[in-house]
């Protein structure tokens, strides 16, 4: 009888209502973070803003409301594990047309990382980063990419699906790297690589040249693929899951869409005509989970968390351009739901008087 009378509340069906979301500002006034702003399961926020004064790319990390500027040259973040170690580049702007050379931060030393490919190119961009300090990134050597990890300063080209070129999206806390490959017939397809060595995860059907661009500990990754020719080309995010490659979300037709990031629980965020979340196979448009009436759009979107926190940047006209951080707030009606299942529970515990004695103290 108790579990009958308490299925009204929790067993009932959930809503599809939109979730809830806080929104705080990053960075200091009239600055912009300005690229890959990544953020760990401890609420650990680490991006890069233009310093208002000098002007300059500038790292910070921000947690619990305190915002700190990094005495590090690394000035584009590319991934930053759960320890807190960054990764990312030194990017001289003075060097014909530019220079990025790839580094990790850590305890307040700033360590470069040695490039696959000698001598170091011009272009050469890190991806992921784990707690045991394995990194993962990109050279670009003659203008063409390679992906390789980098161990104890020791880094290794993790090859190709066929043909000769790859990069990397990003890598999870086993070491798993995913990225994009060049299969013998030109096209690009989605890998994962695990030490053992590269492995085709296959193509969207329709689709033609894809890219993965993260994966959680549970291998799930996500990524977009290509589809279509010329004029009706269309980028389309995607997720692989049980062996299979399939869309990502729901959008109309027309609209293209790519996903950057996943966390543990399979929720997906990407960028595109709009900046997406994907949650429990709903696709919500960013935008429309900002403050009513704040004048803000969702610029580009980076990452996400276990707690569904979100970071990326928010943009406003005569507002200038911010770092962000979008934190769910527990709806309400689930919280008053629980505390109402809990009073009736606790009457339901009590013991039941007597007829008579409820009858003799309801006279009193």
């Amino acid at each position: 009888m108790p579990l009958l009378l308490l299925c009204p509340l929790f067993c009932a069906p959930a809503l599809a209502a939109a979730p809830q979301y806080k929104l705080t500002l990053l960075g200091k006034a009239n600055s912009i973070n300005a690229i890959n702003t990544r953020i760990t399961n401890d609420g650990l926020v680490v991006g890069v803003l233009v310093d208002p004064v000098t002007n300059a790319l500038r790292t910070y990390q921000w947690k619990d409301g305190v915002h700190t500027m990094l005495d590090t040259p690394i000035n584009r973040v590319g991934a930053v594990s759960r320890n807190g170690t960054i990764a990312g580049e030194v990017i001289d702007f003075g060097y014909e047309y530019y220079l990025a050379q790839p580094a990790i931060y850590a305890n307040g030393v700033t360590t470069m990382v040695p490039s696959p490919i000698t001598p170091a190119s011009r272009y050469n961009y890190l991806s992921g980063i784990n707690n045991a300090g394995k990194v993962t990134g990109t050279q670009y050597f003659s203008g063409e990419p390679y992906a390789y990890t980098s161990v104890n300063g020791v880094s290794t080209l993790l090859g190709a699906l066929g043909g000769t070129h790859s990069y990397v999206g990003a890598m999870n806390e086993a070491g798993v790297v995913v990225g994009a490959a060049q299969t013998a017939d030109g096209d690009y397809h989605m890998f994962r690589h695990d030490g053992s060595g590269m492995v085709d995860l296959g193509v969207l059907s329709g689709g033609h040249s894809g890219a993965a661009n993260d994966i959680n500990d549970a291998g799930v990754v996500v990524g977009s693929y290509l589809t279509g020719e010329d004029a009706s080309a269309l980028q389309r995010a995607v997720i692989y899951k049980d062996g299979v490659v399939q869309p990502l979300g729901t959008f109309a037709p027309g609209v293209h869409s790519w996903a950057v990031a996943i966390n543990n629980h399979d929720q997906v965020v990407g960028n595109g005509n709009f900046s997406f979340l994907v949650s429990d196979g709903v696709t919500y448009n960013l935008d429309k989970l900002l403050p009513a009436n704040s004048g803000l759009y969702v610029s580009t979107v980076y990452d996400i968390d276990d707690r569904a926190q979100i970071t990326g940047t928010v943009c406003g006209a005569g507002q200038g351009c911010f770092g962000m951080l979008l934190s769910p707030v527990p709806e309400p009606e689930s919280a008053l739901m629980l505390l109402a299942g809990l009073g009736l529970l606790y009457r339901l515990r009590k013991p039941l008087r007597p007829a008579r004695e409820r009858s003799r103290h309801a006279a009193i």
